[in-house]
């Protein structure tokens, strides 16, 4: 994964200009935490695959806190959702992701649109638990649709 160092959008490996602010890439930008490789042969990699555009988003190995908005001077995402179609439903701080050991979160930064998982409002304010599978929308209307995925290291 590569973040733009303008606009801090994951790319995916082997990008050479962002996808979302056109700004060159190189390899020196590529962002992975160094991990003890016995943590990495028995931790699974979780990852977004978004529905409308099948691209699949790796999320970093270890991290507390994985927020999906559009990019803001206030509270800048990890992952600028501003590239993808039908962005304009998605808030600048619309939802985070919280890992907690190999326990993942899902939660409502007080978006304007909501956040749904599987296809039920997830009250502001509430974590819900992800589990492999779990459908992720950003707004009403599966415009904006993530599936929350587990896969061993070294798996596709």
């Amino acid at each position: 994964m590569i973040v733009c160092p303008h606009c801090n959008h994951v790319n995916p490996t082997g990008t050479l200009e962002c996808q979302s602010c056109h700004t060159p890439l190189s390899a020196d930008v590529v962002t992975s935490p160094s991990v003890d490789s016995a943590t990495v042969l028995q931790a699974p990699v979780a990852k977004l695959l978004h529905q409308q555009s099948q691209t699949q988003i790796a999320l970093p190995l270890e991290f507390a806190r994985f927020r999906l908005g559009k990019a803001n001077p206030r509270v800048p995402p990890d992952l600028d959702l501003a590239g993808f179609a039908n962005a304009q439903i998605v808030s600048r701080v619309h939802a985070e992701i919280q890992q907690e050991g190999q326990t993942y979160y899902v939660e409502d930064m007080g978006s304007s649109n909501g956040t749904y998982i599987n296809h039920t409002l997830l009250p502001q304010g509430n974590r819900h638990r992800l589990q492999a599978g779990d459908r992720i929308a950003l707004g009403k209307g599966d415009l904006m649709t993530f599936i929350f995925q587990l896969t061993e290291l070294g798996s596709d």
